[in-house]
């Protein structure tokens, strides 16, 4: 009797340490940082090779669902009736007739949870007596090696799309600088204009562009550009814009010249992927004259006492043909008190709770109510509110920029 009772302990003895040192050399591999194939490799080495379990499929979930190990198969498995089955609770409860061929073969599974959410399933079969003393222990064993080697390769995956996630964060947060230095930074020193921008983001970083350059005492450029699409590649689009315009118009070319050159420009940076609505105007103080091009933008408006003129004059979008169709310049008399507004469709776009666009018309009477406002700056901080009014909180689709300039004498 003491003979048996003392086998018995030395087998168990035995177990245990074989159990205590597969998991130590698990726990080693995953110290070492070891890539998950080669986790994988060891994990298969330990169930087969040491434990004697007969088949295993280890399914786990990165993006998509995937069988990471699998030995000892009479059927392969199928891939595309793996999610829908191991989301069945009451699986080998199931008549067998009712599993699929490949089901068959397998004894039990063992759920693997990571912060409760399923990240790997273990089927098993042909679970051996010559290790274990019974299919519970064997199975109780095979889930702690199979949790251990599934949360380390998750954690590893995550820790990896985190760092992915601050590359991506910190290469937007770069563009988001950059775009910000297109924009002007002293608009109110222009001696014979009364200008002021309001730039609100609804991306990170965005493709919205303005612009304010005085060319002499009497005259001054005033743009607005958006590029399609959104993140650091039109960030990078919109800067290289904004260089070949500052060059262009320091070479005194023509409002045509100019956006011909664009165009040309954006088709080479672009490569047919993205396109730029541009509106450009030439203020002249002494003719009171706004002589401009809208490239597919949405027309700005200037608004006076007697009437709001849509200035919608010019070609389609930059970077839309090789050759643009057709090019119109726009000319329009800037009368005194009048304000030029300029926009993107992040404005008239804006919808409130039911679901309606605050839209061109609407848009039109605010800025009219306005046209007596003592400042351009105090137009954008009444718009705003008038804005915020309109939408109730409901948060803009797009981003939101506009521009206003007045005459000062």
């Amino acid at each position: 009797m003491t003979s048996i009772t003392n086998n018995t302990r030395d087998k168990e003895l035995a177990l245990q340490q074989t159990q205590l040192y597969w998991l130590l050399q698990i726990t080693k591999a995953i110290n070492y940082n070891l890539p998950a194939s080669q986790l994988y490799e060891i994990y298969q080495k330990v169930v087969f090779e040491h434990l004697n379990f007969g088949r295993l499929s280890l399914i786990v979930k990165g993006d998509i669902w995937n069988e990471q190990v699998a030995f000892g198969l009479t059927v392969p498995t199928q891939s595309d009736e793996l999610v829908h089955l191991i989301e069945r609770i009451n699986l080998f409860d199931d008549a067998s007739s009712k599993l699929p061929d490949w089901m068959r073969q397998f004894e039990t599974f063992i759920p693997v949870l990571h912060n409760e959410v399923p990240i790997a399933y273990a089927f098993v079969g042909g679970i051996s007596d010559s290790v274990f003393d019974n299919k519970r222990e064997a199975t109780s064993y095979l889930h702690t090696i199979t949790n251990v080697i599934s949360v380390a390769i998750e954690n590893k995956r995550m820790a990896k799309e985190s760092l992915v996630q601050a590359a991506v964060q910190r290469e937007l947060q770069l563009a988001a600088e950059m775009q910000a230095m297109l924009f002007p930074q002293d608009l109110n020193l222009h001696g014979f204009m009364d200008v002021s921008a309001t730039y609100i983001p609804h991306h990170q970083v965005g493709g919205d562009y303005y612009d304010f350059i005085q060319l002499n005492q009497d005259e001054a450029i005033i743009c607005m550009a958006d590029v399609s699409g959104k993140g650091v590649s039109a960030a990078l689009l919109m800067s290289n814009f904004q260089a070949n315009l500052h060059a262009l118009v320091k070479n005194n070319q023509s409002l045509k010249e100019i956006v011909l050159e664009l165009n040309s420009c954006v088709n080479k940076s672009a490569k047919g992927e993205k396109f730029i609505t541009f509106f450009i105007g030439k203020v002249n103080k002494t003719t009171r004259e706004i002589e401009y091009i809208n490239a597919g933008h949405h027309p700005p408006m200037l608004i006076s006492d007697k009437d709001v003129v849509i200035l919608d004059s010019g070609t389609t979008g930059l970077g839309m043909f090789d050759e643009l169709p057709f090019l119109k310049t726009g000319k329009v008399h800037f009368s005194a008190g009048s304000i030029l507004f300029l926009y993107t469709d992040g404005i008239t776009e804006m919808e409130n709770t039911d679901g309606v666009a605050l839209g061109e018309s609407k848009l039109k009477t605010m800025l009219q109510d306005q046209l007596a406002v003592d400042s351009m700056e105090q137009l954008h901080k009444n718009l705003q509110v008038e804005f915020e009014l309109f939408r109730e909180n409901v948060e803009y689709n797009d981003d939101v920029t506009f521009l206003s300039c007045r005459l000062l004498y």
